[in-house]
Formats: C-alpha cells, sequence, structure tokens
C-alpha cells in the first residue's frame, strides 16, 4: 500500500487566510516590479499559479490587491521601525533611529517606497483608501511628534513646536521617497538621510524669532 506522501489525488485546498496571504504575495511581487497600472489579475494569478477565479473570489480587483499588499507592508516595514524608535529612550536617537530606518539604502526599501507610490495615486481617487493612507500620517505625524517632545525634554533636540516640526519632517521625507527612489533618481538615500539631519540641526532655529524693528533675534515669550 502506497505511503501517504506519495499517494496522488487532488491538492488539499489551503484555508481562506493562507490563500488569500499567499495571493498578497505574489502581487506585491508583480506590482513592485511592473507598477501598478502594468498590473492585471491574470498577472498575480500566474504568479500566484492560481486561476484567475481564485484572484477575483478573494478580491475585487487591482486596487483592493495593492491596499492589502501596503497593509501587509505597514506590518513588515514600518510598524518594526515604528516600534523601535518609539522605545529608544533619547528623543534625536529615537527620531533618527526611525528616519534612518525608512529611508534606507538596498533594494527592500526600494521596492517598499514605490509601492507606496503607487498607493498615492490611488488614494488620490478613492475615498476609502484616502481615510486608510490619512491614518497612517496621523499615526507617524504623532510618533514623530512624541519623539521630538521626548528630545526636547532630555536635552538632545531644540524644538519650539514639535506637532508642527513633526509635520514638517515628514513632508521633507515623503519629498525624499520621490526624489530617492524613482528610476534616475539624482539624490541617493544616504544624501537623504543627510539632509534630514540637517533639517533636526535646524530646528534650534525655532526658538528664535525675527523683530523687525529691532533687527535683533530674541527668545519666544514663555
Amino acid at each position: 500500500m502506497p505511503s501517504a506522501e506519495h499517494t496522488t489525488g487532488p491538492t488539499r485546498r489551503r484555508p481562506p487566510a493562507v490563500r488569500r496571504r499567499m495571493l498578497l504575495d505574489a502581487a506585491r511581487t508583480v506590482i513592485a516590479d511592473r507598477g501598478l497600472h502594468a498590473t492585471t489579475v491574470r498577472d498575480v494569478a500566474a504568479a500566484g499559479g492560481v486561476a484567475v477565479g481564485t484572484v477575483t473570489y478573494h478580491f475585487s480587483g487591482i486596487a483592493e490587491l495593492l491596499a492589502g499588499v501596503l497593509e501587509s507592508e505597514m506590518a513588515a516595514y514600518s510598524a518594526p521601525l515604528m516600534s523601535a524608535a518609539e522605545e529608544r529612550p533619547r528623543g534625536r536617537d529615537a527620531l533618527l533611529l526611525l528616519l534612518d530606518g525608512l529611508l534606507a539604502d538596498g533594494d527592500r526599501a526600494a521596492e517598499h517606497w514605490k509601492l507606496w507610490l503607487d498607493f498615492w495615486a490611488l488614494a488620490a481617487h478613492r475615498e476609502d483608501y484616502a481615510r486608510w493612507q490619512h491614518q497612517v500620517y496621523v499615526d507617524l505625524h504623532g510618533l514623530v511628534t512624541r519623539l521630538l517632545d521626548r528630545g526636547r525634554l532630555d536635552g538632545s533636540l531644540q524644538v519650539a513646536d514639535p506637532l508642527q516640526s513633526a509635520v514638517e519632517i515628514v513632508a521633507l521625507l515623503d519629498g525624499l521617497v520621490v526624489q530617492c527612489y524613482l528610476p534616475g533618481a539624482r539624490l541617493t538615500p544616504a544624501r537623504g538621510r543627510d539632509m534630514l539631519r540637517r533639517q533636526l540641526d535646524r530646528l534650534g532655529n525655532e526658538l528664535e524669532v525675527d523683530v523687525p524693528s529691532s533687527g535683533r533675534r530674541v527668545p519666544p515669550c514663555s
């Protein structure tokens, strides 16, 4: 009698959650390589080794696949960096850990940001995805604000308005993502990280206020 491992027969059906995970992995590979608008459901099915109907059973289309990929990307790429930064005791060290990790060298970071740039375009036209993206930024602004405030309290950073500075730092990070990771980019991630460090060093200037009448710079009133 043949052993169970050598018995031929229909492949055991995988649980829906496992199948969905496999399809998201396949979609991530194809979309990162070709881009959202050059990827079809048939491409994802081929990459996952399944029929097109299997993909459409689990996902309504490419847009939902990309949204699922981005949620997984946030959990795998960004969330560990954010958690590690939250645990770092000194404010400046924590913020640099976060920013250096997000604007990293290598193919992994480039793939992550290409997927995110595709999602930007999608969120610009879909309110449901725009709400999810907005929450991502709310969380990131909140974390950077806490790290700036931590640095203000421990003396490692000088900052007058942690929330406003957080919004500006994240805006600079977004711009650097475009300039560092798109094909033909003239900035390297290492140069981008240097620019972020210079921005942190300039935060101390916010503690001074121009007084046009006297031409002197004086600290703001508390």
